[in-house]
């Protein structure tokens, strides 16, 4: 009984430290998280929604004050595109998603072309 002891003990202490590390390490995460958006945060201007177009080419909606508006945003660039009103900005309802089947479809397609160029 004392030697099952004398080996499971150290384990459950490993064990405890590993849990106290990940809690730890998920609290410094939270904290760092909070201070870098307290930094980055601005009080006259927010992001309203962004639109990825590619590798490094975006769409923002950007509201400052009670004005919106709309910018292209590149690696390079940052251009105003369209000052926007109230109006102009309708609410999504749900983003559009692919049916499982166009997903299956556009995967086996992807997949079908990736193989052909193996091939070559």
């Amino acid at each position: 009984m004392v030697r099952i002891l004398s080996t499971i003990i150290p384990l459950l202490l490993a064990l405890l430290a590993v849990v106290a590390v990940i809690y730890l390490s998920y609290i410094f995460s939270k904290y760092v998280a909070l201070g870098a958006s307290k930094m980055s945060g601005t009080r006259y201007m927010r992001v309203v929604d962004r639109m990825a177009l590619g590798q490094d080419k975006m769409m923002i909606i950007v509201q400052i004050g009670d004005k919106y508006f709309l910018a292209g945003v590149t690696s390079q660039n940052v251009q105003i595109l369209k000052e926007l009103s109230g109006e102009d900005l309708i609410e999504m309802e749900e983003p559009i998603q692919p049916t499982p089947l166009q997903q299956a479809a556009s995967f086996k397609s992807a997949l079908q072309k990736y193989m052909n160029k193996k091939d070559d």
